[in-house]
């Protein structure tokens, strides 16, 4: 097997504060026919250099930098296993490169229901020293992707509601100034009042959407998962665009 060489800008600790590995994190799956891909697992591929930037981002509280495409791919996979249904767990696998060789040495499979099996090879467990921060990187690169692949916060649903609110107190205090407008002119104080009471009317907005926010965050989860589970292609492609924009 050849080692594969990878652009040296990839290995760097951004001025972010992250750390950017996408070329060394790869989903490993299988083609077995035209409709169906098998999900082997999550592969990391580290030599001696990508153990000391991880240790490096560690030290540093320096968190995983994962371009939207990948993550995107990672959210897909964490949901919908090979035979269209929910996925039941991941598997991480974690190669090092020596020389010219390759040899995986942990892998961690974590169901859905929490329980997880680490696997590490017998003769790395024979060099302490490498196989502690062989396993910290391993571990690190797990945390950091799961972290990242949390689904719950619907970020820029928050601010779509959020939009909605802001809005919905602009039509309706907009409406009541057109019909007075001539009082409104009469009295350009009343402008303020105006702008007083859209305040006050997103507030109210607000609060009674949160009400409902449980409500509608199942729906919306709901239809992805049923875009996602979609047998149509073009119903999958469009839901794994929105899921990519709804949780940055």
């Amino acid at each position: 097997m050849q080692h594969h060489r990878f652009p040296k800008q990839s290995q760097k600790v951004s001025d972010r504060k992250r750390l950017n590995l996408d070329a060394y994190i790869k989903i490993e799956q299988e083609r077995i026919s035209r409709s169906r891909v098998l999900l082997h697992g999550i592969r990391f591929t580290l030599d001696k250099e990508i153990l000391q930037r991880i240790k490096q981002a560690k030290q540093m509280g320096y968190r995983l930098d994962i371009s939207r495409p990948l993550l995107t791919d990672l959210r897909y996979v964490s949901l919908i296993d090979s035979e269209n249904r929910l996925q039941s767990g991941l598997a991480f696998c974690t190669y090092y490169c020596r020389g010219e060789s390759e040899e995986a040495l942990m892998r961690s499979v974590i169901s859905l229901d929490g329980d997880i099996v680490n696997q590490i090879r017998s003769d790395c467990l024979e060099r302490p020293n490498f196989c502690r921060e062989l396993a910290s990187a391993h571990y690190w690169l797990i945390e950091q992707l799961l972290t990242q692949l949390r689904l719950g916060a619907l970020v820029r649903l928050n601010l779509l509601l959020s939009l909605l609110c802001w809005g919905l107190a602009l039509l309706i205090v907009g409406a009541m100034v057109i019909l007075a407008l001539p009082d409104f002119l009469n009295n350009p104080w009343m402008f303020l009042v105006a702008l007083v009471m859209v305040c006050l009317l997103e507030a109210g907005l607000q609060r009674l959407l949160r009400l409902f926010l449980p409500t509608i965050r199942r729906w919306v989860w709901r239809r992805l998962l049923l875009g996602l589970l979609s047998h149509k292609p073009r119903s999958k492609q469009i839901t794994k665009r929105l899921l990519a924009w709804l949780v940055p």
